[in-house]
């Protein structure tokens, strides 16, 4: 059960790092948005940031995964306490 808990932990942890190289880099999309920056300026930047939302949205399904798995566990842990009384 802590090792599923810490992977949630590891997981979620992945994720908001993602995020924030995505939040880091939306000044660059607007750039481009803007035409202040050219498409074959920005194509680095758009593909970077097409794996990072990839990897989230991976990511994402592995922790739902991780937290049902979790869930069934503590389920499993009530159910003994409870026949133990």
């Amino acid at each position: 059960m802590e090792k599923s808990l810490e992977r949630i932990n590891t997981i979620n942890a992945e994720i908001t790092a993602l995020k924030s190289l995505l939040t880091d880099t939306d000044y660059k999309a607007l750039k481009h948005a803007d035409g202040v920056m050219s498409a074959e300026e920005y194509e680095p930047i758009r593909l970077q940031r097409e794996e990072w939302r990839d990897k989230i949205n991976a990511l994402e399904t592995e922790l739902a995964a991780a937290t049902q798995e979790f869930d069934a566990e503590m389920a499993k842990v009530v159910a003994t306490q409870v026949k133990e009384g």
